[in-house]
């Protein structure tokens, strides 16, 4: 009897799996959605900058902050259209990777910013490249409305503490190996891409 309720109950496991992975993507969660936790801050300067493709002004990047962020999974799960886009106060963000199977981003902020003032969220679907300052704006004020603020003091000081000092670094190439490290301790399971990232850059 206990090998049939234990094999009734196999059964059922396995077809609950596969039933999850027929269901199609998660729906995408309702918006402007503040991320859950900030776990790391890292500010960095590049001796050689780089045009930051996540905004549509498309500015010189020189400085920025590396983060890592807990977020709600169905914002940032991978899909084939607009999805919400990332803010930090009045500023688009990169995403390194995906984070869907961890919860875990790690993100580029241009700039070097004042956490304990600025907030993060998601806003509204749409391609990071078409974000311009107005749409920002605009969803800076969303974002307001909806009660979101920045974290505590606290919470930014513990993640700037696991960051260390600042990076000084020849350019955006060097960023690479960061984001490795960055991905095998929050999001390990993205073991494709901590690969990438650990391939040299060849001219």
């Amino acid at each position: 009897m206990k090998k049939t309720i234990c094999s009734s109950l196999i059964v059922v496991a396995i077809l609950a799996v596969a039933i999850g992975s027929l269901a199609g993507p998660p729906a995408v969660p309702s918006t402007p959605a503040a991320v859950d936790d900030i776990l790391y801050a890292r500010p960095f300067t590049l001796e050689k900058g780089y045009d930051f493709d996540w905004s549509k002004e498309r500015p010189l990047l020189t400085e920025g902050t590396l983060l890592v962020l807990k977020v709600n999974p169905d914002l940032v799960y991978a899909r084939q259209v607009a999805e919400p886009v990332l803010y930090v106060g009045s500023r688009t963000a990169e995403r390194v990777n995906i984070g869907y199977r961890s919860g875990r981003v790690i993100a580029i902020v241009p700039g070097h910013i004042d956490l304990r003032t600025t907030p993060i969220w998601f806003g509204t679907p749409e391609l990071p490249e078409r974000v311009n300052r107005s749409i920002v704006r605009a969803e800076r004020a969303l974002a307001d409305e909806a009660g979101i603020r920045p974290f505590s003091a606290d919470k930014v000081k513990a993640a700037l503490a696991r960051g260390g000092e600042e990076l000084t670094l020849a350019g955006r190439d060097a960023l690479r190996p960061h984001f490795g490290v960055l991905l095998r301790q929050y999001s390990p399971v993205e073991t494709e891409l901590i690969d990438t990232f650990n391939v040299p850059v060849t001219k």
